[in-house]
């Protein structure tokens, strides 16, 4: 009892001292295939809508309003691409997109907030700089700046806090310093996660140690 006691002293110490770190590459922010709740890929959003929800997850953006800024489709006319060319090389099939001064892309999570989230992440500049927002019950609780590589190849952007959060802002400048300006930005292959609470771990310990000394009884 002693050690469980202990055990969840330290996760709750942990939980309310958690900050969101930020992380790139697929399985960065992964804190168990197991707690996977929430997956999207767009590829049923043929209207390019805005809001749309999938995978207990609502996305919605400011921009050009209801069309993605024109974008949506691999293969489709985004920022001048040509016929046959695909927006990036870590997008498949449908995406979602927008474009527009301080333009931002909202991932929501529609149930319970999100320990971990994942994407692939893209620009319609020739360099992908993008900054990013967390939120959780209306309160901003964490911000942040990336730079990714050269657009149309991609990358994977990774958010992890133990604390949670319900709302990811994406935005895409076109420099490294921009907070505020044309923002360009693109999403797809959207995985989040959800990690027990750490209340719900310690009685979870509980019922385990119940049992086992009922068992050796």
């Amino acid at each position: 009892m002693k050690t469980i006691a202990l055990l969840a002293s330290a996760l709750l110490a942990a939980h309310v001292s958690a900050a969101v770190v930020q992380t790139t590459g697929a399985g960065s922010a992964t804190p168990s295939a197991a707690h996977l709740t929430s997956a999207a890929d767009f590829e049923a959003n043929i209207n390019l809508d805005s809001p749309w929800s999938e995978g207990g997850l609502l996305f919605s953006h400011t921009g050009f309003a209801n069309d993605n800024g024109g974008c949506g489709y691999a293969g489709g006319n985004c920022v001048d691409l040509g016929a046959g060319e695909t927006y990036s090389q870590s997008f498949a099939g449908n995406y979602f997109a927008t474009a527009g001064m301080n333009a931002y892309l909202s991932i929501r999570s529609t149930a319970r907030d999100l320990n971990g989230i994942e994407f692939a992440v893209d620009s319609g500049y020739a360099s992908i700089y993008l900054m990013w927002q967390t939120w959780l019950d209306g309160v901003q609780t964490g911000t942040g700046r990336v730079s990714l590589g050269a657009a149309g190849i991609g990358g994977v952007l990774g958010l992890s806090d133990a604390v949670g959060f319900d709302e990811v802002r994406v935005y895409a400048f076109d420099s490294a310093t921009d907070t505020s300006g044309y923002s360009v930005p693109a999403i797809d292959s959207v995985r989040a996660f959800t990690i027990p609470e750490p209340g719900s771990l310690a009685l979870t310990c509980l019922g385990l140690a119940a049992l086992r000394r009922r068992r050796s009884s």
